[in-house]
Order: structure tokens, then sequence, then C-alpha cells
């Protein structure tokens, strides 16, 4: 009995032990790239045709594979990155279109002004009062003079266009901010609408990088809110800082604006004058989003190679980051591979 108990006590130690090394056992990965008419090695370089896939052959057993291109927007020494080093961009602008939608030209003269400013301190976005206070007495600069905005209702074909240089405000934090005031309701006030907001930056590298207006962090200050219109009765939640999905008079509607476009919508005739303000959080124009990999293998599939295909030339660097990751241990193991695109 004593023996039975002794050979049971050592097969559960033993299956403890091989447990808990499984559970701490450290990653282990090895790259290899098969060689073909299309791709060969040259020193420590894989020299690839451009549109020809890439076998990437692997040793180990890794829970977890991610893998980077070495291509644009998918390099590993760039993915923790946020923002894109001012002396890497070549240009910076602020693109879009307007145009106004019904009305005259006595209701839309000097409707909207489009303002920038380097020292806005941000709203609050939970206090009203000082947010419209804060707005309004700000000193903002011009993004567009005002007279040259749209004075008279027109179609989108002859939206205009606008294009600002970002490259003075490259490392800086600043807002924009849009004001549309009526001042006549004799006729319709106008819809204004904004076409393809974005900002986008050319690097050095030859790529560009784009960010459109669903990320400026725009928020309304819709100043007419306690005055309970007749023609904004339906907007029942958040009628301070609220924007809508539909037309609804003077209120911005920005579901659109992760493409760029956004409006805000016309009063008919007759109806109380609108006033609402549209203001973005505070951006920096040279800020960008990591780059990202790919993950190729998860701990549920075995992964014996991979393919990849490179469309272009240059030099790149393939990256494959393998990890072991549990509740009581994680290892990490970093594989580059130095490739050569060519015609």
């Amino acid at each position: 009995m004593k023996i039975n108990k002794y050979i049971l006590f050592s097969a559960v130690a033993t299956m403890f032990i091989a447990c808990n090394n499984e559970l701490t056992e450290e990653v282990a990965l090895s790259v290899d790239v098969t060689q073909n008419e299309n791709v060969s090695k040259a020193n420590d370089t894989y020299v690839v045709k451009k549109g020809q896939p890439v076998q990437f052959t692997f040793a180990g057993d890794p829970d977890n594979i991610a893998f980077f291109s070495g291509e644009a927007d998918h390099e590993f020494q760039y993915r923790d990155r946020d923002q894109v080093s001012p002396e890497d961009i070549t240009s910076s602008k602020l693109t879009f279109s307007v145009w106004a939608q019904y009305g005259n030209g006595e209701c839309t003269k000097d409707v909207l002004k489009m303002m920038i400013s380097e020292d806005f301190s941000g709203l609050n976005k939970k206090d009203f009062n000082a947010d419209s206070m804060l707005v309004e007495s700000h000193k903002w600069n011009d993004l567009v003079p005002q007279a040259e905005l749209p004075q008279a209702p027109g179609n989108a074909k002859g939206a205009l266009s606008y294009e600002i240089d970002l490259k003075p405000y490259l490392g800086k934090r600043f807002a924009l901010a849009i004001s549309y005031t009526g001042h006549s309701n004799k006729a319709a006030q106008p819809r204004m609408n904004f076409v393809d907001m974005k900002i986008e930056n050319k690097l050095k590298n030859g790529t560009t990088s784009t960010l459109y207006a669903g990320n400026f962090g725009f928020t309304p200050l819709n100043m007419m809110w306690r005055h309970n219109l007749n023609d904004q009765k339906n907007m029942k939640d958040n009628r301070a800082y609220g924007t809508v999905t539909n037309n609804m008079s003077g209120i911005w509607n920005l579901k659109d604006a992760g493409k760029g476009n956004f409006f805000i919508h016309s009063s008919g005739g007759g109806k109380p004058l609108k006033y609402s303000w549209l203001v973005s959080d505070l951006i920096m124009s040279n800020a960008c989003s990591p780059d990202q990999g790919v993950a190729i293998k998860n701990i549920t599939k075995a992964l014996n190679s991979y393919y990849y295909t490179y469309n272009k030339t240059g030099e790149y660097k393939a990256t494959f980051v393998a990890t072991n990751s549990n509740y009581k241990h994680e290892s990490r193991v970093i594989r580059e591979i130095k490739v050569k695109v060519v015609d």
C-alpha cells in the first residue's frame, strides 16, 4: 500500500512539474525563406521579384505570431508611434469644400465663420454656460476669411474648395471652430454642406497619411437649445451638445464625418434665426496611428509557413514577433528578415 501511495504521489508530482514547465516554456522560433526562380539570397538579404509570393517557413511552435511586412504603416519599429516627426513631413494640408443650399443671398451672406487657434484651452463638454462663453470670448484667427466662404446658395458641383497649409502648426496643438449665425429669415436659412474635410500629410518616404474630420473630435454647441424651438422639438436628448443623423433645422449632422462629410441643416423661411458652433478637440496635424502587424498564428492552430507578396520595389524589414503567454509567464522573441523587392 505504501509503495502504491508513493508511486501515485510521484506520478502526480511529475505531472505537476510537466504542466508547470509547459506554462513557463520559453518561446522558440526560427524563420527561413524558400528560394526559387523569384527569390534569391545576396549576403543577408533576400532578393524578391515584385508581385511574386514569398514563402516564410517556421521552426518552433510559439503560441502566437504577428507579422510586420516592413511596408508603410506596417513597420515594427513604429508600432508604438503616435506622431510623425515634423522633419519627416514634406507637406501638411487641411483640405475641404463647402457649399450653401436653399435660401437666397441675403439669408446666406456671412452666415459662416471658420476659425483656428493655437491657444484655445478646449471644451469642458459638461458645462454649457462656460463652454459657450469660452468660444464667444476667445480670440480666434480666421481659418478662411469670412468673405471667401459661400455667400449665396449653390450646388455640389459649384462647391468652393479650400487648401490650408498646416506646416506652421506641425508639432503644435490647435483647435478648429465653425460658427453658424443666421442673419435673415426672409427666405430659408441655408444648409451648409462640408465635403471631404481632412488633414493630409505627405512624407519623405513617399507615403501619405490622412486624418478625416471624424477624427477631429468635433463637438456642437447648440446655442439656441434653451429656446425650445418648434422646428427642433424632435431633438429629445443632449440638446446642448448633441447631433442628429437626419435633417433638423439648425442642428449639426456628423453621421458621415468619418469620410469628411457633414452639414448643419437649413431652416424654413420665417423660422427663428439659428446660432450654433462646431468646435474640435485639440489636434496635432502630425498625429498618426501606430503601425500595425497582422496576427498570422494563435494558440488554436499550427503554422509551418506563411506567404506574402510585395507589390512595390524597395527594401523592407519583415518582422515576426512570436509569443508564449499565459497567467504565469510571458516570453517573446523577434525575428527579422531583410527583403529587397526588384522589378
